[in-house]
């Protein structure tokens, strides 16, 4: 009888040990800046509020540190350029990027987590510019258009033959509405509006979503050749999942509507 609670007892102890090896550990992930997805503190410093924050912080970064501390699991955020952080998840040199959409290109070489965030595409305009339209991409061919270079909004508009400037960034882009003779900035609504309140000129401006093109979704992009991709993007599922019953998400979003 001794033995037999001696060998229960020494499976008890195995079967932690195997779980605390999987999940008592530290995982590293890349990304850009990408306000309010991700913001490097060093460009954009958190406000009071915040309180202390690490060196990467934002809305998708803080929704997925804590979807992966409800498994004991912490994450290293680094900063690359983009291009490089998609050469190397295809190369399976890395693990995977952060505020990654899943559009087909990429399906070729990653696995997608379940969503951090969403937003729509936005017409961005001088206030009430566009009151009286309704706003899809055919209305665009008569007022003068600017995105932002690389971005995903330039190659909607490649697509729908319609011309445009390109601007270098968010503020840039807001910029020329003000100040020049652009009539639509068209970008990803959160990141406009974010900006738009830094700036300071928020009731200057109007946003429109474009319905038709429905919403962008961001994810964990995993490296269908990283060994422990899949294994990664379950536990950060399996943690998104309880975040999102807990009600903890959305006391991370609240931080970032009053930013």
């Amino acid at each position: 009888m001794i033995k037999i609670r001696r060998f229960l007892l020494s499976c008890v102890v195995v079967m932690l040990c195997v779980s605390k090896a999987l999940y008592a550990e530290e995982i590293v992930l890349h990304t850009i800046h990408f306000p309010p997805h991700v913001i490097d503190a060093n460009k954009l410093p958190p406000s009071s509020n915040f309180g202390v924050v690490d060196t990467v912080y934002g809305f998708d970064v803080d929704v997925l540190r804590a979807a992966y501390a409800t498994q004991g699991v912490t994450v290293r955020i680094e900063l690359m350029p983009w291009k490089r952080i998609m050469r190397d998840v295809e190369a399976g040199l890395i693990l995977g990027a952060v505020s990654c959409r899943p559009i087909p290109v990429r399906a070729k070489f990653a696995i997608f987590s379940d969503d951090l965030s969403d937003s729509a595409n936005a017409f961005v305009t001088r206030r009430s510019f566009l009151d009286d339209e309704v706003p899809t991409l055919d209305i665009l061919k008569k007022y003068n258009v600017a995105a932002v270079n690389g971005w995903s909004q330039t190659n909607i508009l490649d697509s729908a033959d319609i011309p445009y400037s390109s601007v270098s960034g968010l503020e840039q882009g807001i910029n020329v509405l003000l100040r020049r003779n652009q009539d639509v900035f068209m970008t990803e609504r959160d990141s406009a509006i974010f900006a738009a309140k830094r700036m300071q000129v928020i009731d200057s401006l109007s946003f429109y979503d474009v319905s038709e093109l429905g919403l962008d979704h961001y994810t964990v992009c995993f490296s269908k050749l990283h060994p422990e991709a899949e294994k990664w993007r379950n536990v950060l599922n399996k943690g998104l999942d309880a975040l999102s019953k807990s009600g903890k998400r959305d006391e991370i979003l609240k931080k970032y509507v009053f930013f």
